[in-house]
């Protein structure tokens, strides 16, 4: 290992070393520099020296050359360049390592102008002689293609690398086939489909190949779309023995493969028999492996088991927990095992289970409890067996065992109501013990749901108030829902007890959740008990133990993924990894990045918004008048200055300059609000009418079952709480909310997904905003020969929250037909966009005739944007103090089309940016705009025009700082247009 130094001339005596007629000091000197590259120095002051070191025939030196030139041929482009006569000799030298390793450099250089020079020698390199010249120059393809991808296709290497799958050599056919997936992950369009045309090609060179190219060539295989039953089967043959691989990885890779060709056979149920066998054995063999590998087979054998129930019955003894396994396995294998249980097996599962929850590990003791509760609502027969394992565990007197039933317990009550009873006794033995949360929101649930078969349930209730304002939010939620339950079972016992309980919750609570609740049952209680009973004491759906389980669009996502990440987190390949696209069978399954350039774009972009938000004002200025050569100085560094200078002299006038709130108006808001949210139980009534009621009028005998005032109460307390109301409620109410028309372009349906990716399914559409409201406009075409329906829509976790809430379209939708139909999209309000390199990009799922169809829309920010934002001029320097300073961003925009004002507003007026006021600073134009989100952030925009300059300073102030980039790249492409 080579020492690091830190003299001065330490690249000074490296330079002449590297200079040295001696082969070996040259050759030391060299290592000296990748070692230094390697811990992160930078030797690229020595890129010519180290270039003249490749004129020789050392394999090492020309090895270690190369990957210095890899490293900083990107830094000195133009000196890079004069290696190309080199390397492509280099590609012409007899010893076919060397012309493999210049192949590839050429292909890392990350230089365009060396791409001119590198076709030539790949063509030459894909018909070498020898296999791992024409391996490596497979790759280098599609290394170039992400550099250059038209230069790829108008070469022809495309069509080379396609003839490459049928070559003779198994270590070119797998990385061709590595190749042509990273190229299609690059591109708008599949370039290459794994199908019944060239999948048996393929699988000619599995059994040659290495564990590495058997995995690439697997992966192809298991995105193939067999032509029939029969080339299914022969597929499964060809992919059986590597089953029983050495390698975890082949094996996990073969076993996708079987599984996505066993949805297809059907007839043939002796191959079937044959290879579920096999297939139980071989993820059976992977459970002797070390513990990570066992825990990896566990997360798929987890999905496998859902989707084939009877696959592995007969090894669940495969799956008992070992003395010595970790506990991340352990966990696994319970999670394995209550899937497994059935009638056959449960009594030993149930042994198994009631030994480990003997155990010292607390929370693998846990887990095991609450694997008896599963078994039991997942086999109703052996309820009463698992009910008496509880209680057996009950009388250990163990805390956090019995902590552990109380839960399971209450699960069990769900499923079967009025059943069990004999347990309840044993369980309010231990209240007094139970200091988990959840445990005694869950005995606080058994006895308000039983309030009527307990004897005492009124006095443990009220023993537990005693400590109500101490608890936590879940206990206090629990006990105010039981108490309520209590009252309307017990009425006349439970009358002092529901007001002590309302009143602390109302008035002494801080938690918003908890006395929102709280007013509900209060007003709801003493407008009409008998509408209560239905509400609160109203049978609620049974538990299912498919709540533990995936749903199938889910599913079959997942088990599609084995063995990547994806199934191993149980979570969609898209939400950890930022481009993923898989064509099978001509299907795009995941994220069509058709936009990929732009989402780049939008990245970089992104990322010098961030770095010049850091700049201070002074290198702001500086920049600036580098910029203006023709004796033009920019005022605007002035203009941010005084603005700045008069903010700081103006904040001890914050509050003359705030708007004035009325208190009670804010009160009666706050009323209305919550009586408004009583409406639909046929109760609710308008501000003056509840006003008269409390004035003019005596309680009525429903108004006075709580013997309490509630009208009077929720004024005092709602006046009380509007002191704490954050000021932005303040400062922005003076935004008046007059209606502004504006005519808004109409977005043209565009194709998302043709009828080949579709598999014969055609869809257009568009986002668009009607009657303040955004829509998701929808034409389905039917292109196959059969009808299909079953439509069904979602989309993925995105920026707004955005959510369909229409059914797609209902019926069936013949062939040839098209239906059109028009979704309203909401967005969740509460959902706060936290990364700062937002994307507006929306995944969205169609399910058709038990198909999944993905595909991808990206709706323009001004969507999202309402039309009812009205801000006054002389209120903007104040809203615009009121946002935090840290919450500004900046960003010049250079090469605007056009600078005329009345255009620019008439343009963001379109796109629901509204024109606030200007100004004038020297021969500067001011420009201030405001807008808002649905998600009700406001915007304040400020726009200095440049006009001999073609140029816009944009400074954005937002509440959410997460919006400032959308903004910048909505108004950068707007105004570039």
């Amino acid at each position: 290992m080579f020492k690091r130094t830190t003299l001065k001339g330490e690249l000074k005596e490296l330079q002449l070393r590297l200079i040295n007629l001696d082969l070996e000091i040259k050759k030391e000197a060299i290592k000296q520099v990748i070692a230094y590259m390697t811990v992160g120095k930078d030797v690229s002051d020595l890129f010519t020296e180290v270039l003249n070191s490749l004129q020789t025939k050392d394999l090492e030196i020309k090895k270690l050359v190369y990957l210095y030139l890899m490293k900083y041929a990107s830094k000195k482009s133009e000196q890079a360049i004069l290696v190309v006569n080199t390397l492509v000799q280099d590609t012409k030298d007899n010893n076919p390592l060397i012309r493999a390793l210049a192949i590839r450099t050429m292909g890392s250089i990350r230089v365009e102008e060396v791409t001119e020079y590198l076709c030539q020698p790949l063509r030459k390199c894909l018909k070498d002689k020898h296999p791992y010249v024409r391996k490596t120059a497979a790759i280098c393809i599609s290394k170039l293609f992400i550099l250059n991808p038209e230069l790829v296709q108008t070469q022809g290497f495309l069509s080379d690398l396609k003839k490459m799958i049928s070559d003779s050599n198994p270590m070119v056919v797998s990385n061709a086939l590595v190749a042509l997936r990273q190229i299609n992950e690059s591109s708008t369009q599949p370039i290459f489909v794994v199908d019944h045309k060239n999948i048996m090609t393929i699988l000619n060179a599995l059994n040659e190949s290495t564990e590495w190219g058997q995995i690439q060539i697997l992966e192809a295989a298991a995105q193939c779309a067999p032509k029939n039953e029969k080339q299914a089967c022969i597929i499964v043959e060809k992919v059986i023995p590597h089953l029983s691989h050495s390698n975890s990885s082949v094996v996990l890779t073969a076993v996708r493969v079987v599984l996505n060709m066993l949805n297809i056979i059907t007839k043939n149920q002796e191959l079937i028999k044959k290879t579920s066998e096999q297939l139980s054995s071989s993820l059976v063999t992977l459970l002797t492996g070390k513990p990570e590998i066992q825990y990896i087979a566990l997360r798929n054998i987890n999905l496998i088991v859902q989707r084939f129930p009877k696959m592995l019955r007969r090894e669940i003894k495969m799956f008992f927990c070992k003395y010595n396994d970790p506990i991340y396995v352990k966990m696994e294998k319970l999670d394995v095992m209550v899937m497994l249980a059935s009638k056959s097996n449960i009594e030993l599962l149930l042994r198994e289970f009631q030994l480990y929850a003997k155990e010292v590990d607390v929370q693998f003791v846990r887990k095991s409890i609450r694997a008896i509760g599963k078994c039991a609502i997942k086999i109703p027969k052996v309820a009463e067996k698992c009910a008496k394992a509880l209680l057996d565990l009950i009388m250990t007197n163990v805390s956090y065992v019995v902590q552990e039933v109380v839960i399971v317990v209450k699960d069990i009550f769900r499923k079967f109501p009025n059943q069990y009873e004999s347990l309840i006794t044993r369980l309010c033995e231990h209240l007094e013990s139970l200091d988990d949360p959840e445990a005694k929101s869950s005995m606080i649930w058994i006895i308000g749901e039983y309030c009527d078969r307990i004897e005492n349930a009124d006095e443990l209730i009220d023993d537990l108030t005693d400590s109500f304002t101490e608890e936590p939010h879940e206990v206090q939620l629990q006990l105010l829902t039981a108490t309520v339950k209590l009252f309307l079972k017990k009425p006349s016992e439970a009358r002092e007890l529901i007001q002590k309980v309302i009143t602390i919750a109302t008035e002494q609570i801080d938690n918003s959740d908890l006395r929102d609740r709280a007013y509900f049952y209060w007003r709801l209680l003493s407008e009409n008990p008998t509408k209560a009973k239905s509400i609160v004491l109203d049978q609620r759906p049974l538990i299912s133990s498919e709540n533990y389980k995936y749903d199938e669009i889910m599913l079959s996502e997942l088990v599609r993924n084995i063995p990547k990440l994806s199934s191993i987190y149980h979570k969609p390949s898209e939400m950890f990894v930022q481009t993923v696209k898989v064509f099978e069978g001509g299907e795009n399954k995941s994220e069509p990045s058709s936009e990929e350039s732009e989402k780049r774009k939008e990245s970089e972009d992104s990322e010098e918004i961030e770095k010049k938000t850091k700049k201070t004002k002074s290198k702001k200025t500086k920049s600036k008048k580098t910029k203006s050569k023709k004796n033009m100085t920019t005022n605007k560094p002035k203009t941010k200055t005084k603005r700045k200078e008069k903010e700081k002299t103006e904040k001890k006038q914050e509050t003359v300059l705030m708007p004035k709130t009325n208190n009670t108006q804010t009160t009666n808001s706050n009323n209305n609000n919550t009586i408004e949210t009583l409406i639909d139980l046929g109760f609710g009534m308008t501000n003056t009418q509840t006003q008269t009621t409390t004035t003019n009028q005596p309680m009525s005998n429903n108004q006075n079952l709580l013997g309490m005032n509630m009208n009077t109460t929720m004024n005092n307390n709602n006046n009380n709480n509007n002191n704490n109301n954050n000021s932005q409620s303040d400062f922005f109410s003076s935004l008046n909310n007059e209606e502004t028309t504006f005519s808004i372009e109409i977005e043209p349906k565009k194709l998302l997904l043709n009828s080949t990716k579709g598999k014969g399914i055609q869809i257009e559409g568009t986002f668009r905003r009607r009657n303040r409201e955004i829509f998701f406009d929808l034409s389905i075409t039917n292109k196959t020969s059969a009808p299909v329906g079953g439509l069904a829509i979602a989309f993925n976790t995105n920026l707004f929250g955005l959510k369909p809430k229409a059914p797609v379209v209902k019926g069936v939708i013949m062939p040839t037909q098209t239906r059109e139909s028009s979704i309203r999209c909401p967005i969740d309000k509460t959902h706060i966009p936290k990364n700062t390199k937002a994307n507006l990009n929306i995944q969205i799922a169609l399910r058709c005739s038990g198909k999944n169809l993905f595909f991808h829309d990206r709706p323009p920010l001004n969507i999202f944007l309402k039309e009812d934002l009205k801000i006054l001029k002389k209120d903007f320097l104040n809203h615009w103090k009121q946002i935090p300073e840290e919450n500004e961003m900046e960003k010049e925009i250079t090469n605007v089309e056009k600078m005329d004002i009345s255009y620019i507003k008439h343009l963001f007026e379109n796109k629901n940016i509204f024109f606030v006021t200007k100004r004038k600073d020297g021969d500067l134009d001011i420009l201030y705009f405001a807008t808002k989100f649905e998600s009700d952030h406001i915007s304040l925009l400020e726009l200095v025009l440049i006009s001999n300059l073609n140029q816009i300073q944009l400074n954005i102030r937002s509440i959410n700082p997460s919006y400032n980039i959308l903004i910048v790249q909505f108004l950068e492409n707007l105004l570039k247009k």
